[in-house]
């Protein structure tokens, strides 16, 4: 185990597309940090006929939480996760890899937690700097037990997203269906479906992944969110060691 986890680490740290990409990440989190600092500065009340908000408000954590885990930042940081998996198909090196690590278990595992672990740096980066930019508009955090469970929480769903995208990346075996599935379900289709289908069929719209998950961050129903948010996140990463370690490489 310890061989496959030093060989996945050389693998994703020599390559410059994580550095990119985990630069690309926190760069974008500290950009939202910058818009969420100006919309709390700004004079939101001038124009009231124009329907505009009075007030914008938004404590510090939530800043962070919404910088850090913002969907195009997980996109990015999810596409770590697919390229741990997807470059390997891509490239044609899975059989090298396969080789060099005949146990299949180990080698799946492995990519999940060197990715994960440096999709956890990106994130970590990304609180702090996120964090410092919006301390700077003098933004309050409230208690200490609720901040470090908002981040917690946002942590866990970076996590989890990007283990999806891991699972799809496994079970499809192209690097950009990894990617682009998760973005266009949290993007278009769950909205869409909770608009369609929420006064027919009420529970549909809590029992989508990305809905969840967001329900999840927020703190609404924690237990009831997480629970389903999980279940999606480790069924697709059970289907996908499955195949992974069944199929022909």
């Amino acid at each position: 185990m310890i061989a496959s986890l030093r060989y996945e680490w050389r693998r994703i740290s020599t390559i410059r597309s994580t550095w990119i990409l985990l630069a690309a990440a926190v760069a974008l989190s500290g950009g939202f940090g910058l818009l969420y600092s100006f919309l709390l500065g700004a004079d939101l009340s001038g124009d009231q006929s124009g329907g505009q908000p009075a007030e914008f408000t938004m404590t510090l954590v939530e800043g962070i939480t919404q910088s850090a885990g913002n969907l195009l930042v997980l996109v990015i940081l999810s596409t770590i996760a697919a390229q741990a998996i997807g470059q390997d198909y891509r490239h044609g090196t899975i059989r090298v890899t396969l080789t060099e690590f005949p146990n299949r278990t180990t080698v799946f595992l492995s990519k999940i937690i060197i990715a994960l672990a440096a999709i956890t740096v990106g994130f970590i980066l990304s609180v702090v700097l996120s964090g410092v930019i919006l301390s700077a508009g003098g933004n309050t955090m409230p208690g200490s037990e609720d901040a470090v469970g908002s981040i917690v929480r946002a942590w866990l769903y970076v996590l989890g997203f990007c283990l999806i995208a891991f699972a799809l990346t496994a079970i499809t075996r192209v690097l950009a269906l990894g990617v682009v599935i998760p973005l266009v379900l949290a993007a278009v289709l769950e909205p869409l479906i909770s608009a369609l289908v929420s006064s027919y069929v009420e529970w549909l719209p809590d029992a989508l992944p990305f809905a969840a998950g967001t329900s999840f961050i927020a703190g609404t129903d924690v237990a009831r969110s997480g629970l389903v948010f999980a279940a999606w996140t480790f069924g697709l990463a059970a289907v996908a060691y499955v195949m992974f370690t069944r199929r022909d490489a």
